[in-house]
């Protein structure tokens, strides 16, 4: 679906890669910092120091980093719902 929307495929690429950092080195500061963000929202939004906010907001405007949690939230919802209820992934 990134695909679709415009994603690149490095993009696409860094956002799947679950062996390591190389991949996500490669992007741009403004792409890392939202997976970097993710990855601490992922585990609880109470966790968020300074440090990463302040990579976030350098490369986002506050409606972008708005819609970036939304779908960071959003994610987690569908992810928590489906998986609960044993809904199978469709494409």
């Amino acid at each position: 679906m990134a695909r679709q929307k415009g994603a690149s495929a490095e993009l696409v690429e860094a956002i799947q890669d679950r062996g390591g950092r190389e991949p996500i080195e490669r992007l741009e500061a403004g792409w890392r910092a939202a997976l970097e963000y993710a990855a601490v929202v992922h585990v609880s939004g109470h966790q968020l120091t300074d440090a990463p906010y302040a990579r976030l907001r350098a490369a986002w405007d506050e409606g972008q980093i708005v819609e970036i949690t939304l779908v960071i939230g959003m994610t987690e919802y569908f992810n928590r719902f489906n998986g609960s209820l044993r809904v199978e992934p469709t494409t």
